[in-house]
């Protein structure tokens, strides 16, 4: 449906790879291992991926085939795939661009934290940190606004500069070289990190402590609580409704098989989730500290342990090298649905789309940095819980239900030609009842 050729990937791989990228980010290494292990280990680990195939998985695939049938991205995705009602489905595109949007601009200033880290580690300086010390430079770089916004806006730089090189010879060419190194540095860590436990705990005990915290079965700590986690998880952990899903569909052939490009970035995704934990927990475990979750495990219990470890000189710099890469693939994908809008309904030219997008994006972080509105009490705490608790999950309860409920299912069976009747029917099924119902649930309770 659009007018003119578009850019495409150029093979399945740097798609899997941009849209594992999307993916996977900072939660998926410091809070996804954590609930997961807190929640009863293995019983959330069955649940989550339960989760994950019933709801995260249809609203993927529901995103990626409204792309590519309506050929663009953005509000005129859903607008352009039926003859009713086209301005107020527009406006579920226009809700998950704003989402992204909003993220893009406070998940950059996270993000500088790691290049801040990664300097530092190449100085020598993390692996030299003791616990108080660690602290207190935390503490001292939280509390200077000139160096957060220089970092903020470097990284935002490197992601508009990917971005504006287009699909095929930006996003992709890069995530295709950095996903394949993050996942090879995460295998390394995570085999380091379990052999130093191995190799500092007593005789029979070394691997199983971050194991079984990870993996065992506990259903007496699985409660009710624990079942939101996992959905909650499930749901908001693949750049579901936030625009990216559709954008990237819009650059997908179409002799593409989406639902298995969905299942093998949903395989990916839980997969350096649980490498992640395999990296930090064995760790943390070997030197007989509690595990937490969040920023004061990468950035003040993890520099501490490094200058304790062998090789932490070296360490240090891989662990936050991994943070970067995790943390730009997933900025790449946040700024990429606001900048297909723009080409695909503003008629821009995609590097001032992505220089406006971007601009105005780092411009909003440097607002959040100087309100002083990152303090657990800050505007920002509420600006996220805003879009995480209602704005990402309402829009996931509308994409189901435009999937389920609005669009023509011979058209949908017609975008899914590789996928027998049984596994359209259960998709159908899915988006239908399932996934508003849950996700709703979900809203409801974050309420």
């Amino acid at each position: 449906m659009a007018s003119k050729k578009r850019d495409s990937w150029s093979s399945n791989f740097g798609f899997i790879m941009a849209a594992a990228g999307a993916a996977i980010g900072l939660g998926n290494i410091w809070r996804f291992p954590y609930i997961c292990g807190e929640n009863g280990g293995g019983a959330f680990l069955i649940v989550y991926l339960a989760c994950v195939f019933l709801i995260g998985m249809p609203v993927l695939v529901g995103e990626l085939l409204i792309g590519r049938k309506a050929g663009i991205g953005g509000a005129g995705a859903f607008s352009a795939l039926i003859k009713k009602n086209k301005k107020l489905w527009g406006y579920v595109g226009l809700l998950g661009i704003l989402a992204g949007f909003l993220i893009t601009s406070y998940y950059t200033i996270i993000a500088g934290w790691t290049l801040e880290y990664l300097w530092q580690s190449f100085m020598g300086n993390v692996a030299t940190m003791d616990a108080e010390s660690s602290k207190n430079y935390f503490d001292t770089f939280m509390a200077s606004n000139p160096r957060q916004i220089f970092w903020h806006v470097g990284f935002s730089i490197i992601t508009i500069a990917i971005v504006s090189g287009g699909v095929s010879g930006g996003i992709e060419k890069v995530a295709s070289i950095l996903m394949p190194v993050l996942l090879f540095i995460l295998v390394g860590l995570a085999l380091f990190g379990l052999n130093l436990e191995a190799s500092m705990q007593a005789a029979g005990s070394g691997i199983a402590k971050s194991i079984d915290f990870m993996f065992h079965p506990r259903w007496e700590q699985f409660t009710a609580e624990s079942m939101f986690q996992a959905l909650g998880q499930a749901a908001f952990s693949l750049s579901i409704a936030v625009g990216t899903m559709v954008a990237y569909g819009s650059y997908l052939k179409k002799n593409e098989n989406i639902a298995n490009l969905g299942a093998i970035v949903v395989v990916m995704d839980t997969m350096v989730g649980i490498l992640g934990g395999l990296v930090i927990f064995p760790i943390v475990f070997a030197f007989g500290l509690d595990p937490e979750a969040g920023t004061g495990l990468i950035f003040v219990t993890l520099p501490n342990l490094f200058s304790q470890i062998p090789g932490g000189a070296v360490l240090a710099p891989l662990f936050y090298i991994l943070l970067f890469f995790a943390a730009l693939t997933s900025s790449i994908s946040l700024l990429e649905p606001c900048v297909t809008h723009l080409v695909d309904a503003h008629k821009y030219k995609r590097i001032p789309a992505t220089l406006v997008s971007g601009a105005a994006a780092t411009v909003l972080g440097i607002f959040w940095i100087v309100s002083s509105s990152l303090e657990q009490t800050g505007l920002f705490t509420n600006i996220d819980k805003f879009i995480s608790n209602l704005m990402v999950p309402t829009n996931a309860i509308l994409i189901a239900i435009f999937v389920g409920w609005v669009l023509d299912k011979k058209m949908l069976r017609k975008e899914l030609p590789k996928t027998s009747q049984l596994y359209f029917d259960i998709f159908i099924f899915l988006c239908k009842w399932v996934c508003p119902v849950v996700v709703t649930t979900i809203l409801i309770r974050g309420i």
